[in-house]
């Protein structure tokens, strides 16, 4: 049995729906947001709230490989860590454990995030 079809990880989009140029937000079964950007072959999966003020970002962009800036007032963040590159957001974001298999994007457990 793979890894992916086992209840912790849950199917959220296609890799070919996942633009690298936008972030793509998607809701896991119990209404979590979780917000998808794309490095090549590779998916990362973050919260979709900026912690500076509650705005989604998957509105946002994609500015740099790995960086997802806030739409509302340009907080930048490592999404393969969730750390705050550029402020004004001063808290880290939740990252998922995320995994691409057979075309599929997975998304499972949120990782602890560092304090």
């Amino acid at each position: 049995m793979s890894e992916s079809s086992d209840s912790t990880w849950q199917p959220v989009a296609r890799l070919e729906d996942v633009d690298p140029t936008f972030p793509h937000g998607v809701q896991l079964s119990d209404g979590t947001r979780v917000c998808l950007v794309r490095e090549r072959e590779s998916v990362f999966a973050v919260e979709d709230r900026c912690p500076h003020r509650d705005f989604a970002l998957s509105g946002g962009d994609v500015v740099a490989p790995c960086v997802l800036e806030c739409p509302w007032h340009g907080a930048q963040f490592d999404v393969r860590t969730g750390a705050v590159l550029r402020g004004p957001a001063t808290d880290a974001i939740r990252t998922y454990e995320a995994r691409v298999e057979d075309g599929v994007v997975y998304v499972g457990h949120p990782l602890q995030l560092d304090t």
